[in-house]
């Protein structure tokens, strides 16, 4: 049963309510998918969990991954800036 049907009863059709219904359950499933997917990348790519966990990538991940990121980092380490770049 739909918890609002009491309320919106008299707004929505059998019909409506099935396709909300159907909607709901496969977007549920998608979304499962995704985040089991994510999970598992998470856990395959090495040093992501410590990266979210300290919030410090290898100096080797942030050239693969992020070299413009990295250059600036750089940049800013031999100006002598002391601000942590994000």
């Amino acid at each position: 049963m739909v918890i609002w049907d009491e309320y919106f009863f008299a707004f929505t059709t059998i019909e409506q309510k099935r396709l909300a219904i159907l909607l709901h359950a496969m977007t549920a499933v998608v979304t499962i998918c995704v985040w089991i997917v994510h999970v598992y990348a998470a856990i395959w790519v090495r040093g992501t969990i410590g990266a979210m966990t300290k919030g410090q990538v290898t100096g080797g991940w942030a050239w693969r991954h992020h070299r413009k990121w990295l250059r600036e980092l750089v940049r800013k380490k031999q100006a002598g800036d002391k601000t942590p770049v994000q």
